[in-house]
């Protein structure tokens, strides 16, 4: 039977409410009823008061403490960087999860059972004490109430109460027994799947008549410890992490909430063995779940460390430690430590993609690569049949092929190769890259990957673009507006270069030079090479005025008969070839004559060599057939067809013969006009379909 004084105090019952976090559940909490009629004791949880507004817990680093340490290993330079973030509250429903293995509680999993301690005092305010009114009685949950396994009443209105509590019931803590104490004594398991998300509630001085409930609120007395990817990781295989070095163990006051820890350290570690592909983005989850260390809190004593032990494909074992000693693992708060691992040789591209554009390309990139794993690296592409390469200096044919790669001729037959493997290391590796013309009606996506042999998964990529033309119908143009030009063929007297030659060269070198380039109106030589004085004169005011290229509908043949005039096209070889032989020019051009109109648009195709050895000197000529030119300066009546937002004037290839000093150009958006071929204005190339 119930006492009538008992039944008059009324009954003591604790509210309702949820887990005190801080996380992003206010707004289920103001829906809660946080008064709960009883006619026994019973408890709730309720929330903090100072709990944290919905996304005030995560956001922006502001607010949080980061640091930065280095993992390294004994036998290589740094391969790993470790950043910390301290965040408010233990909440890990982030998309930056875990990857170890431990349970924190919150708003929506909280303990279906809880251990609570009752202290009786006489009066309000009174530091009378009484008894131990109850003493880790099991509270368990009871629809919207915890229960205990005992039925207890308010003994009446006179007393007041000290009520205390931890969660989860079954945590490993050694709870007080004696009088008065309210010590837990708490040891954290060595496996991490028994590390629990300990809870703590203190509600001191409750008293009166209680036929309400009253609050109840519980907070985090541990310190989430967890892992995640950070922002570059390299293939392989996270085997382990650890922590080393900690302290394990201590005592919690529940009445002044404060942990006093003792003096030992120990070791905390989980196998992962979790596969890191390299394509992991910051804060990437790399195995299924929340998990987490759930530590002491604690300032870390002197050489407490963070071991990972990572395996790269391809690579042996390695244990990489960070010191984190004189850090703070703050009560109630999680500490994040991003992983972000790095091979330990550096295999990278060191260009920045750049666009390319419809016709025959040559594009040369820039790879670092330093300590790498023998075999060396391998280059590929995502397109075999339209890119290959040719790493500098490995050109066949050596240093005179690559000579007229540097000049702009995409050689047939010396573009490489669609993998390309090099043992080359250094900061600014050159490969060039052979790309063939892209006539589809659509941009084409390339895709360049660089690996070690021995770890073809450890890719690093480079993306860019090739444009297709820009087709009006039948024709197409180039889409990158490259340098302006003249016309040419219209050449003064300044337009004469002297070389001194060396003397020695009995067998002549004019007879090599025509035997290989045919007969120039404009190279003639004087003097003799047993006297010192033999001379070889270029002199392009000697080329004949041209009287070809008048169509006004077929550039294509216009801009073959440009090309092909007189050898021109073939000056700058000439040249280059005399000084290779030790001939100094008496000056410089006032323009250079290889550059013409017609024949940057031949440049666009594809050639092929011809190689030719007179008196055991041997030369590589570039020669473009007919069948390759696909790519020329359109005709006067083929310019108006140009469609890609052009402007300004444009040459075209239509020649005027009379007076012979000008062709006609096309003023975009407009018609065709006579213009002095020693203008330098706009070229565009184009194309058939």
């Amino acid at each position: 039977m119930k006492n009538k004084n008992i039944i008059k105090a009324g009954v003591m019952a604790m509210l309702f409410g949820m887990l005190a976090v801080s996380c992003n559940d206010d707004e289920m909490l103001e829906k809660r009823s946080l008064e709960q009629p009883c006619d026994y004791i019973c408890f709730g949880v309720a929330p903090d008061n100072n709990m944290q507004k919905s996304g005030a817990a995560y956001g922006s680093d502001n607010g949080r403490t980061t640091n930065r340490f280095v993992l390294r290993s004994k036998n290589s330079k740094d391969t790993l960087c470790v950043r910390t973030i301290v965040s408010d509250g233990i909440n890990l429903s982030r998309s930056d999860k875990p990857i170890t293995r431990g349970n924190p509680v919150n708003n929506d999993n909280f303990y279906n059972k809880f251990k609570v301690f009752a202290y009786r005092y006489v009066g309000s305010g009174s530091s009378e004490y009484v008894e131990n009114f109850f003493m880790n009685e099991n509270a368990t949950k009871n629809g919207d109430v915890y229960k205990t396994d005992h039925t207890y009443y308010w003994p009446g209105a006179d007393y007041i109460f000290d009520f205390y509590a931890y969660a989860p019931a079954d945590a490993p803590v050694s709870a007080p027994t004696d009088t008065k104490s309210k010590i837990l004594s708490y040891t954290v398991p060595d496996n991490a799947t028994e590390q629990k998300d300990i809870v703590v509630a203190s509600r001191p001085q409750v008293g009166g008549d209680h036929n309400a409930s009253v609050n109840l609120q519980f907070k985090h007395i541990c310190t989430a410890v967890r892992f995640v990817v950070g922002s570059q990781m390299q293939p392989g295989q996270i085997k382990s992490v650890a922590i080393k070095g900690v302290k394990n163990s201590g005592s919690y006051d529940m009445d002044n909430g404060q942990w006093t820890l003792n003096n030992g350290v120990k070791d905390f570690t989980q196998e992962l063995n979790q596969t890191t592909t390299g394509s992991e983005t910051d804060g990437t989850d790399i195995i299924t779940g929340e998990a987490t260390f759930m530590m002491l809190p604690q300032t870390l004593p002197a050489n407490a460390e963070i071991e990972v032990v990572f395996a790269p494909n391809g690579g042996a074992e390695k244990h990489l430690t960070a010191k984190i000693e004189n850090t703070q693992w703050v009560m109630g708060k999680t500490v994040t430590y991003k992983l972000s691992i790095k091979p330990d040789y550096t295999l990278e591209f060191v260009s920045e993609p750049a666009m390319q554009d419809a016709h025959y390309v040559i594009y040369p990139i820039k790879i670092k690569a330093d300590k790498l794993p023998s075999g060396g690296w391998t280059l590929t592409s995502n397109d075999p049949a339209n890119v290959t390469f040719v790493e500098s200096g490995k050109f066949k044919g050596g240093e005179d092929v690559q000579a007229l790669v540097d000049a702009g001729y995409w050689l047939d037959g010396y573009n490489g190769t669609s993998t390309l493997t090099s043992t080359t290391t250094g900061n600014d590796i050159v490969v060039y890259v052979f790309l063939t013309e892209n006539i589809a009606n659509s941009d084409r996506n390339i895709e360049l990957s660089l690996a070690p042999k021995t770890d073809p998964t450890a890719t690093t990529t480079f993306n860019f673009k090739q444009y297709c033309p820009a087709w009006n119908g039948n024709l197409g143009v180039e889409r990158i507006q490259d340098k302006d030009y003249p016309w040419g063929f219209n050449w003064d007297s300044q337009m004469k270069i002297t070389y001194s030659m060396p003397g020695g060269w009995e067998s002549g070198i004019l007879h090599i030079l025509f035997s290989i380039f045919g007969d120039k109106s404009f190279v003639t030589q004087s003097g003799w090479a047993l006297a010192g004085t033999w001379k070889v004169i270029v002199d392009f005011s000697k080329v004949p005025a041209i009287n070809t290229a008048t169509s006004s509908t077929d550039g294509l043949a216009n801009t073959w008969d440009i090309y092909n005039f007189d050898g021109v096209n073939e000056s700058q070889t000439i040249m280059s070839q005399l000084e290779s032989w030790g001939g100094t020019p008496d000056k410089t051009l006032p323009t250079n004559p290889a550059e013409f109109a017609a024949r940057a648009c031949a440049m666009k195709n594809k050639f092929s060599i011809e190689t030719k050895t007179e008196s055991g000197q041997t030369i590589y000529k570039p020669v473009l057939d007919k069948a390759n030119m696909v790519w020329y300066l359109p005709a006067q009546n083929e310019a108006t067809s140009m469609n890609d937002n052009l402007s300004g004037d444009y040459w075209t290839s239509t020649c005027i013969t009379s007076p012979g000093t000008t062709a006609y150009k096309y003023t975009a958006g407009g018609s065709t006009s006579a213009e002095d071929r020693n203008s330098v204005i706009h070229v565009r190339a184009v194309r058939k379909k």
